[in-house]
């Protein structure tokens, strides 16, 4: 129970130490958020190319419906999905930008002062000039959601 005091260098170090882990989780669950988000974005385009395949294959307004309206759920969720994950970046990058302080990054000029990212809502990707990637990706949700919705229309009216 009698550890030896401990000196000023050792403490500095280990509290570094532990700080750039958090650093490198905080990165960690950024990247994996953002691959997870790109994800969504893969699926609903493979729906889409699957929505004109059943139409052009199996030529029923019935099957061609319900393969837009599944379209249509996915973007729903997908957008719900991008939106999170927005919150989520900004919650890390807002972490992130506190170790990089705590270690002295900036101060040091190892760093850039960079700002944590702004949430979304959605008629963020409805207003021309504001780009980011959460942007474009819920962007391209909402043009496959307005594919679906056209195409099954079409569909049962043609």
């Amino acid at each position: 129970m009698n550890d030896p005091p401990i000196r000023r260098s050792e403490t500095s170090s280990t509290t570094d130490n532990v700080l750039l882990k958090c650093l490198e989780m905080e990165w960690q669950d950024h990247f994996q958020t953002r691959a997870q988000t790109w994800k969504t974005l893969e699926i609903e385009a493979i729906l889409a190319i699957g929505l004109v395949g059943i139409d052009w294959q199996l030529d029923k307004k019935g099957a061609t419906s319900l393969a837009a309206l599944l379209l249509v759920v996915a973007t729903f969720f997908g957008i719900l999905i991008t939106r999170r994950h927005r919150d989520v970046e900004v919650e890390k990058f807002t972490n992130i930008i506190e170790f990089e302080r705590r270690l002295g990054l900036f101060e040091a000029g190892l760093l850039p002062r960079v700002k944590p990212p702004q949430p979304i809502r959605l008629i963020h990707a409805l207003t021309p000039g504001r780009t980011n990637t959460s942007l474009f990706i819920l962007r391209m949700h909402l043009m496959l959601m307005a594919f679906a919705i056209i195409y099954g229309i079409a569909r049962l009216i043609g």
